[in-house]
Formats: C-alpha cells, sequence, structure tokens
C-alpha cells in the first residue's frame, strides 16, 4: 500500500479549500511559468497523485503520462476531465521508469521529492528518460521556510500525517544530489499557514513580500534544470 492511499480523500478535500486553493495557484502559476509547456510535447508527471498537474499540462496541448504508487490517487486523477492534449495515468514506482531513454520533453516533479524513499535514483531516472533538449522541473517544499517548519511540528502530534514522512529540501541539497545548476529558479508561499485569513489578503500579502523578502523565506521553491546541463547521476 502506497503511504497517500489512506489520505487521499483527506487531501483531495484539503485542496478545495480556501486556503488549499491559494497554495495551488501559487505553487501552479510557478511550475508552469517554469515548464513552459508547448502544443504536442510529451511530458512525464512523477508522482502525480491526483493528476493535477498532469491535466495543466495536458491544457497546453501536451500529451502527458502521469505515474504515481497510490491507486487511490491514480483513481481520483482518472476523474478529471481532460479537454487537450492527452493524459494517460499508471501505477509505478519512480525509481524505475517504465520507459526508454529520452524519451520526453519534460519531467514534472511536483512535490514528490519529500516523500521518496531514493531521491537520488529518482533523479537519475527522471534524467534518463528525458531527451537531451529536454528539460526537469521540480517544486519543493522548502526547508528553511514557515511551510516546511509547520508540517515538521504537526508531525509532531499527528500520528496520521503523511508529513511525519517527509524530507525537506534547499536550493543546496538539490544541487548536490543533480551536480548541475537550474537555469531558473522561482519562489513562492511566502504567506505562512497561521497567517492566511482570505484569498485576496493572501495574495496581496504574498506579492509584497515576494517582491521584498529573500529566497532564504520561502514556503515553495520551483529549479528548472536542462537536461543538456546535466551529466549522469
Amino acid at each position: 500500500m502506497s503511504l497517500f492511499d489512506d489520505v487521499a480523500p483527506r487531501y483531495e478535500a484539503f485542496c478545495h479549500t480556501p486556503l488549499g486553493q491559494f497554495i495551488n495557484q501559487v505553487e501552479q502559476k510557478i511550475i508552469i511559468d517554469l515548464s513552459s509547456p508547448q502544443p504536442k510535447e510529451s511530458w512525464i508527471d512523477l508522482g502525480c497523485g491526483t493528476g493535477e498537474y498532469s491535466v495543466v499540462l495536458a491544457s497546453f496541448g501536451c500529451h502527458v503520462i502521469g505515474l504515481d504508487e497510490s491507486e487511490s490517487m491514480l483513481e481520483r486523477a482518472r476523474t478529471k476531465p481532460v479537454t487537450s492534449g492527452s493524459v494517460k495515468y499508471e501505477s509505478a514506482d519512480i525509481r524505475h521508469i517504465p520507459y526508454p531513454n529520452g524519451f520526453f520533453d519534460g519531467a514534472l516533479i511536483q512535490v514528490t521529492l519529500e516523500f521518496v524513499k531514493d531521491a537520488p535514483q529518482v533523479l537519475k531516472e527522471a534524467l534518463r528518460v528525458l531527451k537531451h533538449s529536454g528539460r526537469l522541473v521540480v517544486g519543493l517544499i522548502h526547508e528553511l521556510g514557515p511551510w516546511a517548519q509547520y508540517y515538521q511540528e504537526r508531525a509532531k502530534t499527528d500520528p496520521l500525517t503523511v508529513y511525519r514522512h517527509a524530507h525537506f529540501w534547499t536550493v543546496q541539497k538539490l544541487y548536490e544530489l543533480l551536480h548541475c545548476f537550474p537555469v531558473r529558479i522561482e519562489s513562492g508561499l511566502y504567506v505562512g499557514p497561521n497567517e492566511f485569513t482570505t484569498q485576496d489578503a493572501a495574495w496581496h500579502l504574498e506579492s509584497q513580500r515576494r517582491n521584498t523578502w529573500p529566497l532564504e523565506k520561502a514556503g515553495f521553491i520551483g529549479l528548472r534544470f536542462n537536461r543538456k546541463d546535466c551529466g549522469t547521476l
């Protein structure tokens, strides 16, 4: 059984709350800006969960493969309508991606490295299946930000939270695994979990802080790597 099988209903419900929607909007804008998806491109969404990002990539006319170990998450993903491009969901261990070398134009790892058992192997596989001209986009819960700190505290008292098993990341830690520099970094979620009141107020505060606060205070970081810049792990 996958770590996320039992929490899929709660995860989906949270995504529809005002706070969940705000988080998703902030992160999705960053990820799509970094991904720059183009019509007819092939993408793989590693740890696709309920398919939110697979569907968004497809909306740009991309052909997307969504991989996840959680059948409960995939069941929910398959109910989401796809109006452009295409999405195919598969149950798979993303440490062993069932696709050949150089197959995809893009690979997305969105808030997934936090929960995998072997992050170096996942990154190695993501690079393997990318074309030489391809790009890897990674979204991270930033270890130094307010959200990682919140999840760490929550894990001490909530035996059901998946964050009991989470490992959080910094740009430096990811660089030490990939041994290549990202071509772009974007940051967001400068609004902490205890500061949220309404979406309008949160967006106002988010905009202010994004223009003045350093990356170290971001709750979420997105990075884009060009495959050609990264060697073999």
